[in-house]
């Protein structure tokens, strides 16, 4: 079975004149060494629905793609990162689902981290770099777990991140940013606990207790109002970790 899998692994990606998003390299080899290829888990699942841009629900689970991230639900982007899988993918389609050797198994959400390649050979983590719908991130650059294909990812990408660590792809470069909350709401600038942790700005991280009456606004705006459950445990405490 291992056999298997290596060949049919190899077959997606070892062509040489490789299509757009098909990871290549300038002799035409898969990104990552050939030693550890071998020690890759692979399988297949069935494509189900797009969650959002980077993520996507299939037949083996929810799927967080490996070293990308785009805008959040509510952001300029947001939709057209979504629209780009939908183009490719139906309910029912195959896809391969890879994780490297080193990586996390999922996140702290419980989705399982993988690449996603769909049966032609579309890496979905390239095309939305490559379509200025991602940006690059979650890898080894910003204290993560190094990927194989991490430095083409960057090489890739053409959108860009904003101060508050959104991402702002290429169609909302030119956009007129959102109006600034009103005085001392500083947490409405952003859209979820992910990007308050990115902050320079020096506002509080978290955690936000649900029961003092000090934070319960900001717990209300990251647990509720976002769309991104920022108490996904329940526990009363928003950001954590």
């Amino acid at each position: 079975m291992a056999v298997i899998a290596i060949a049919w692994t190899i077959g997606l990606t070892g062509c040489t004149g490789s299509a757009p998003w098909q990871r290549p390299t300038a002799n035409g080899q898969t990104t990552a060494p050939a030693a550890e290829s071998t020690t890759a888990a692979s399988e297949s699942a069935g494509f189900a629905s797009v969650i959002d841009g980077d993520t996507i629900e299939t037949s083996a689970g929810t799927i967080r793609i490996i070293g990308i991230d785009t805008p959040e639900r509510g952001e300029c982007g947001h939709d057209e990162a979504s629209a780009a899988i939908e183009r490719l993918l139906a309910p029912g389609d195959p896809v391969t689902l890879e994780l490297p050797p080193g990586q996390n198994d999922h996140d702290r959400h419980g989705r399982l981290l993988r690449y996603v390649i769909t049966e032609s050979g579309v890496d979905l983590g390239l095309m939305q770099l490559e379509a200025g719908n991602a940006i690059a991130r979650y890898d080894a650059t910003d204290g993560y777990p190094a990927h194989p294909n991490q430095d083409i990812y960057h090489e890739a990408q053409r959108a860009s991140s904003g101060p508050a660590g959104n991402v702002i792809t290429t169609a909302c470069q030119n956009q007129a940013p959102p109006p600034s909350p009103p005085d001392g709401r500083w947490w409405e600038r952003y859209s979820s606990c992910a990007k308050l942790k990115r902050n320079t700005a020096g506002h509080p991280t978290g955690p936000f207790d649900r029961d003092d009456p000090a934070q319960a606004e900001v717990y209300d705006w990251f647990a509720n109002r976002t769309g991104n459950n920022g108490d996904g445990d329940q526990d009363g405490l928003a950001c954590e970790g």
